[in-house]
């Protein structure tokens, strides 16, 4: 338990902080980088911490810092090019509401890295070879997907929808491989969990319910169906693909 608060302090002080300047600034370039930097900083914080440089340590550890950077890499590179994140236009310029937002984020983050930090704890920590293997599929799938997407909205009209490349099968091809990387991660780390350690299945259930219920698919069909009503390519593309997962949703 003092793990997970020393997290959650972690955390919270780094969205705090970001709120800080993003709010005086009014800029949307800190949003989704201090996401992926939460992860970062927490790993390398109970990496080092705690327990020797295992190699299933480091490995863990390499599979969430390796998210993170793409991730947030990708993410500061997407809104430079966009100047900013019109989710946040209706609450940006309020204090509270803003920050709600990045205290939110601060519960969510904490609830994700979950199973990190009981594999970090843990001493004797393996290489799970075949977590490992899904973790770089979805790590693929999701860096592929994102560029895809990047690129062909960078090159086409704002009207047009993109149904190339990945997209061609599934319509969020990116959250499918989110979705493989915390399963992967808890996957990997599940081998020592033990008593109420399985709290960390909530960690890839946590981010399937976000993606699918809240804040990810929802959302960007909603808003697509609006943009694109009455148009029969969009309509016909709906009905042949998958949201998130081939055969399944």
């Amino acid at each position: 338990m003092i793990a997970i608060l020393i997290s959650f302090i972690i955390i919270t002080l780094v969205n705090v902080l970001a709120y800080i300047w993003a709010y005086k600034k009014q800029s949307d370039h800190l949003t989704d980088i201090s996401y992926s930097l939460c992860f970062i900083v927490v790993t390398l914080y109970f990496l080092m911490a705690y327990g020797d440089l295992t190699l299933g340590r480091l490995v863990l550890a390499s599979m969430v810092i390796l998210w993170g950077l793409r991730l947030g890499g990708f993410l500061f590179y997407r809104i430079h090019k966009m100047g900013k994140d019109a989710r946040f236009d209706a609450f940006r310029g309020d204090a509270m509401g803003f920050l709600k937002f990045w205290l939110l984020q601060s519960i969510s983050i904490s609830i994700i890295i979950l199973p990190v930090l009981f594999g970090l704890l843990a001493k004797d920590l393996t290489i799970h070879i075949f977590a490992a293997i899904l973790w770089i599929v979805g790590w693929v799938l999701q860096s592929v997907a994102d560029w895809q997407k990047f690129t062909f909205r960078s090159q086409n009209p704002s009207n047009s929808f993109i149904n190339n490349g990945l997209f061609t099968y599934v319509r969020h091809p990116n959250y499918t491989g989110e979705v493989l990387i915390w399963v992967s991660i808890f996957w990997y780390v599940s081998s020592i969990l033990s008593g109420w350690e399985w709290i960390a299945m909530i960690s890839p259930i946590w981010i399937i319910v976000l993606l699918v219920k809240i804040s990810g698919i929802p959302l960007i069909e909603e808003a697509n169906q609006k943009k694109y009503k009455g148009n029969l390519a969009f309509a016909e593309y709906t009905k042949k693909t998958w949201r998130l997962i081939p055969f399944l949703y």
